[in-house]
């Protein structure tokens, strides 16, 4: 709708105040500022050669809004030129310097000449679009502006776009089709006056969500977001939250286009999702929400720890469980890739949270990491731990050996047997507990120099186990698996 000037002035006066307030931008732009609309009327030599008419985009970039309805309201573009013309890019124009100044400084401007800082954003540069000139620092911009003649979108996100054509784009080809010289001016001189005349106060349609569907499951990062493009918009606000509610927000990105891809998000995690359009003046209201889960997350590793050293040749791995994730794959490797034949051990559907590995190499340095599983669907990978084997096997630490001289076997089916050396002569106490901490088996006995222990487990439910000796001060705990 196009409104009078009086009306367009108040809405200035609000723009001036937000550039002198440029700490709460944010908040007023969310009411959102009619955009500005232009008339450019285009001479070649002195014949008239066609008119077009543009409108800015005060919400995406007002500081160069404001500058050019500035240079408007002084009539600073009245006889300058496009003094570029590139077929299949951009017609280009506003300098001082094309009204009489030498041809060999059309370009260049001037330097008393305000300048305007950058404000990239990711609207696209596509047909029509008018963006700031600028020469290698970023937040040169001036006078100098451009309007695409086709897609430009290497241009994305290194220059301020700030505007485009809305009626007569084909007077801006018949422009960029002028005979030129080397450098790209043209043979006879395109002159152009412009003038404001109202705003468009339009407020875009809400965006409708199409993929992934609602309630989906298994998102990971990577994971391309698409809803319904909405017409006249040139960007879009894509949020995810862990509340239907969106009181917090987990993240937040601006899109050019209908698509944009998942942010890395921990796994394991319910998010809701939501987009609202932004056509340069007025946002809309919010899309519908909709739902999903990610990826099983990635456990963290408990043992052998990182960066140990004089681990049994034989170690028991052990990790946390993970929501979701009904098995886990171990892989050890002496190398950082976990390829070829450094991967000595990769198991899939383990769905315990430890596993022991046949004999390793003996004074070794190797690698680990588990990755989850929620079925066949593979979930994150842990980060990666190191650790370097000794010579023995075992289980035991060389400080255990005092009391614990053997246990064996381990894993264990029906009986496990322990050797202990008793450090004094006090009763020795061994409890056996499940992974809830409750005591399952438990003898004391009194003093033996040597002691031969053989607990039945036969009546005992597979799992992780942990057995633990205490005798006067002396306490160690050792992980055991019954098969």
């Amino acid at each position: 709708m196009i409104k009078n000037r009086y009306f367009y002035i108040m809405k200035k006066c609000l723009l001036s105040l937000v550039l002198l307030f440029s700490l709460s931008t944010s908040a007023l732009f969310a009411q959102g500022i009619d955009k500005p609309i232009y008339q450019i009327v285009t001479h070649r030599d002195t014949a008239y050669l066609g008119t077009f008419t543009v409108e800015l985009f005060p919400l995406i970039a007002p500081n160069h809004v404001h500058m050019f309805d500035s240079l408007v309201s002084t009539q600073f573009f009245d006889s300058t030129a496009f003094h570029r013309v590139v077929p299949g890019f951009v017609i280009q124009g506003g300098d001082p310097n094309t009204i009489s100044g030498p041809m060999s400084t059309w370009g260049q401007g001037q330097p008393w000449q305000p300048t305007v800082n950058a404000e990239f954003s990711t609207v696209r540069h596509l047909r029509g679009i008018l963006g700031a000139a600028r020469d290698t620092d970023p937040n040169s911009a001036n006078s100098q502006f451009y309007i695409c003649v086709a897609p430009a979108t290497f241009l994305d996100g290194n220059y301020t776009v700030y505007g485009k054509v809305t009626n007569g784009m084909s007077v801006v080809d018949t422009i960029v089709l002028s005979p030129r010289d080397v450098n790209d001016i043209p043979l006879q001189k395109i002159t152009m006056f412009v003038t404001y005349i109202g705003v468009n106060d339009t407020v875009p349609a809400a965006p409708s969500l199409v993929s992934p569907a609602n309630n989906s499951t298994n998102i990971s990062n990577g994971q391309f977001f698409n809803w319904t493009a909405v017409p006249g918009a040139v960007m879009y606000t894509l949020q995810f939250s862990t509340d239907s509610l969106f009181s917090t927000i987990a993240f937040e990105r601006t899109a050019g286009t209908n698509t944009a891809n998942a942010p890395q998000l921990p796994g394991s995690n319910t998010y809701f999702w939501r987009v609202k359009a932004n056509n340069g003046g007025h946002e809309s209201v919010f899309s519908n929400v909709w739902k999903f889960t990610t990826l099983t997350g990635a456990v963290t590793l408990i043992s052998p720890p990182d960066s140990e050293t004089n681990i049994f040749v034989n170690p028991l791995f052990e990790w946390s469980s993970v929501a979701g994730a009904d098995n886990y794959q171990l892989q050890v490797a002496t190398t950082v890739t976990f390829s070829g034949v450094s991967l000595v051990y990769n198991q899939l559907g383990i769905t315990n949270t430890y596993q022991q590995v046949p004999a390793l190499n003996a004074n070794t340095q190797y690698y680990w990491r588990v990755k989850s599983f929620n079925g066949a669907i593979a979930g994150y990978l842990s980060t990666r731990f190191t650790f370097e084997t000794g010579t023995a096997t075992g289980i035991l630490s060389a400080q255990e050996e005092d009391v614990i001289t053997s246990i064996y076997p381990n894993p264990a089916a029906q009986q496990l047997n322990v050797e202990l050396k008793m450090k004094d002569k006090a009763p020795l106490r061994m409890n056996l507990k499940d992974v809830q901490g409750k005591i399952v088996w438990s003898q004391e006995y009194k003093f033996a120099e040597e002691l031969q222990v053989k607990i039945d487990l036969s009546t005992f439910s597979k799992g992780l186990y942990l057995l633990e000796v205490q005798q006067g001060t002396y306490f160690v705990s050792e992980k055991i698996i019954v098969e």
